[in-house]
């Protein structure tokens, strides 16, 4: 009996023996989820635990070439590459075991988070807009002071 080749995003059976791993419609879903998660990383310089599970579906050359794509674009801004930038970069290339050597580029600054601190006018939980003399925020209902003791 012949094997049946299934999508491995969606598990419908693959009716073309391409072997390719994901159906017609998950490729382009992929590979406009991709496009997207580079979108962001330039645009946010973030990426998130989310978008790494996405492109691991990807191979390590789609990887390193996205790498590399994000990289000469924020060298190319204003005053070079900031922190900001820099902590992305350092994820993605920890996340896929990225060496510089193979990328043809010089050695990142070790720099894996960059604590921002948020305005006394703002939610550290939600972001959102409260008080300053607020003790928990009316939105998410996080303690804002710590000295305060909650009744129940």
């Amino acid at each position: 009996m012949e094997e049946v080749e299934r999508c491995e995003e969606c598990g419908k059976v693959l009716k073309d023996k391409s072997y390719e791993p994901y159906c017609k419609q998950c490729d382009e879903k992929l590979d406009k989820q991709f496009d997207d998660i580079e979108d962001n990383i330039l645009i946010y310089k973030e990426i998130l635990d989310g978008e790494i599970k996405v492109l691991e579906k990807f191979e390590d050359t789609d990887i390193k070439d996205l790498f590399k794509r994000v990289y000469e674009k924020l060298s190319r801004e204003e005053g070079g590459l900031k922190e900001e930038s820099i902590v992305v970069l350092n994820k993605l290339k920890s996340s896929f075991s990225l060496k510089e050597s193979e990328l043809g580029i010089k050695e990142l600054r070790e720099i894996r988070e960059i604590k921002k601190a948020k305005p006394k006018d703002q939610c550290p939980e939600c972001d959102k807009k409260i008080k300053e003399d607020f003790n928990l925020c009316p939105y998410c209902g996080y303690r804002l002071k710590k000295d305060i003791e909650i009744n129940k």
